[in-house]
């Protein structure tokens, strides 16, 4: 079973094409790192991929689910990179937080 499928996956900032058809799948149990030079649509893609940033065309499922859905947020898990967290905030205090903001539980 897949975890994440990606269809055609298209996002457009105005006249500007970041991803271009983009497809790919993730099956349950496997891990997957983007590289690529600044600029090349990574963050795009996750962004995009986890309803955080709306597909100007195409599709992405998490979980079966088409994105965006809010629900499917509280069953994964992403971490966008080292300075998004808030260094003055323990790694519990972290998730705390930041599962708060995205409506999951989670127990301080």
């Amino acid at each position: 079973m897949n975890q994440i499928t990606i269809h055609n996956l298209r996002k457009q900032f105005g006249n500007q094409v970041v991803l271009a058809d983009v497809n790919m799948t993730v099956p349950s149990g496997k891990i997957v790192g983007l590289i690529g030079p600044s600029g090349a649509g990574k963050s795009t893609l996750i962004k995009t991929t986890l309803g955080m940033e709306k597909a100007t065309a195409g599709e992405a499922l998490v979980l079966q689910t088409t994105m965006p859905n809010r629900k499917i947020l509280g069953r994964i898990g992403y971490m966008a990179q080292s300075d998004a967290l808030y260094e003055s905030l323990t790694a519990r205090e972290n998730l705390v937080f930041f599962g708060k903001m995205r409506g999951s539980i989670i127990k301080p």
